[in-house]
């Protein structure tokens, strides 16, 4: 109920007033966006991702549909893990080749750039993470199940090794690389499921009290409020990029430091927005849940 419910607060709001708050040269001359006027509901059932990039209101908001269709399988993986191993693993295994020969394909075959180089193309590319944290899940549980547990110095080095390089690759490997069309394929088909692995090792090693300074850093407590206001932070970051940009009455000219203050102010004013769409929807949200959970427990 919580994640609908400021998905649909902020739809409401890019839906209806946004388009009305500012102007400027290349400001939209629409009082609603176009997508959204006719599309709205694509988000609502949390199908958008069915729709061209081009085509979807709030495109940003891809991810949230790819999110809960994720949500509702994962019970058949998990179901198969936990009832017979044998078959959840060769699920896995049959949705990760699957995934990936149709990534390779799709690839080579629409000469799509690596990457995120033209995400307006690759932004229906369905990703691996889920089924990475699905495995990384039971794992988990499989460990926990079985007690304390413990890597050796060795294994524990070479895997942060590893971890690290693959990430890294995945992320840098890019630069200044004028790729062929088969290494783009290979790229698109394999480094979003590399970079999952990379990103499982550090939840591994940190929920199995193995991950050392990174655990500390990634426990202190000091975030804990940041890490409450990224959802809200998610949704409403891409309307203040399009709200200044689009706003802008002069050319920008491009310099590092110019970027870094960019990038420092946007992230400064989306978690200020966000702590004020969190006050006004989701605490509400919450204290409902609360309240309504309570009565149940008090007629039990």
């Amino acid at each position: 109920m919580l994640a609908h419910s400021s998905l649909y607060d902020c739809l409401a709001f890019y839906t209806t007033l946004d388009s009305h708050i500012s102007s400027g040269p290349i400001w939209p001359d629409v009082d609603v966006d176009p997508s959204c006027q006719s599309r709205w509901w694509w988000n609502i059932l949390y199908i958008n991702n069915f729709l061209a990039a081009s085509e979807q209101c709030m495109g940003w908001a891809w991810y949230l549909a790819n999110d809960m269709q994720f949500y509702v399988i994962c019970p058949l993986f998990l179901i198969a893990l936990w009832r017979r191993p044998v078959i959840g693993y060769s699920l896995l295994g049959v949705t990760f080749a699957a995934s990936t020969i149709t990534t390779f394909v799709l690839s080579y075959e629409y000469n799509l750039f690596s990457g995120l180089g033209n995400i307006v193309r690759v932004v229906d590319d369905i990703e691996d993470f889920c089924f990475v944290g699905i495995l990384l899940a039971y794992c988990i549980y499989k460990t926990r199940q079985n007690g304390s547990f413990k890597l050796h110095k060795i294994t524990l080095y070479l895997g942060w090794i590893v971890a690290s390089t693959i990430t890294l690759a995945c992320m840098y490997g890019l630069y200044h690389r004028d790729q062929s069309r088969v290494e783009i394929a290979f790229y698109n088909s394999f480094s979003r499921t590399c970079f999952a692995f990379g990103l499982a090792w550090v939840i591994f090693v940190c929920v199995t009290d193995q991950g050392g300074v990174v655990n500390n850093i990634l426990s202190w407590k000091a975030l804990i409020p940041l890490s409450r206001l990224t959802y809200c932070a998610y949704l409403v970051h891409p309307i203040v990029e399009i709200l200044y940009f689009a706003s802008v009455k002069q050319l920008i000219h491009f310099q590092h430091i110019t970027l870094v203050i960019y990038f420092l102010g946007f992230l400064f004013v989306s978690y200020a927005a966000a702590l004020v769409t969190s006050l006004l929807f989701e605490s509400p949200v919450i204290r409902l849940e609360r309240l309504i959970r309570n009565k149940f427990t008090a007629r039990e």
